[in-house]
């Protein structure tokens, strides 16, 4: 009896669901923080240069000034640091650069350089990764093979929840595997039936179309 097969740019179409979600939120929050304390400094600076010209007006005794000017540098000082203070924070800010890891849709564990990795690896990239770098895995005689995954990417993103391997059998001279197992798709209760051909082409294994 036949197994039923899955369309392969379907089965890959797994990609990008998760990747892009951990960019955004803390930017503005440091650039509005910035602004206020700028905005403070600039408003302390100001207050404190009208204090000589005050002081100095109403000043009627030298030693009077002098301390009135040691008052008011020790102010701008102060001031100069606590301006400082309130700018640090925004350059020991750590961005976002990299996605938590994710886990596997393929639910099997698995040993590099087989059959069983490689598909792993080709439904991983898609849905985490890329297209272009997914189809580095197969070995398919079709035009536009990589704007075919791209065009199933979102379905399968949308519809696919896990792939389950079964079996593994090998040719005689363990060029060549098949692979069976389920492909659950959210919101079904039942699997279904999942075939992949595999040939191992200069020391690696290529999903076969």
């Amino acid at each position: 009896m036949t197994t039923p097969l899955v369309s392969k740019p379907l089965v890959l179409a797994t990609g990008l669901l998760t990747a892009s979600l951990l960019l955004t939120g803390c930017s503005n929050n440091d650039s509005n923080e910035v602004q206020i304390s700028e905005d403070n400094s600039e408003q302390t600076v100001v207050t404190n240069s009208n204090g000589p010209v005050e002081e100095a007006v109403a000043a009627k005794d030298d030693g009077i000034m002098a301390d009135d000017a040691a008052t008011d540098d020790d102010t701008l000082v102060l001031d100069s640091d606590a301006t400082n203070e309130t700018s640090m924070p925004s350059s020991n800010i750590t961005p976002v650069t990299t996605a938590p890891d994710q886990p596997s849709l393929v639910t099997n564990p698995t040993e590099p350089n087989t059959p069983e990795d490689t598909i792993k690896q080709a439904l991983d990239t898609l849905y985490y990764g890329d297209v272009e770098d997914a189809a580095g895995y197969y070995q398919v005689d079709m035009a536009n093979f990589e704007q075919e995954l791209a065009n199933t990417q979102s379905a399968f993103q949308q519809t696919v929840e896990s792939v389950t391997i079964t079996d593994t059998q090998y040719n005689a001279d363990n060029t060549k595997a098949t692979i069976t197992g389920e492909l659950r798709l959210k919101g079904q209760d039942e699997p279904a039936p999942l075939t992949y051909q595999l040939r191992k082409v200069n020391g690696q294994w290529k999903i076969l179309g």
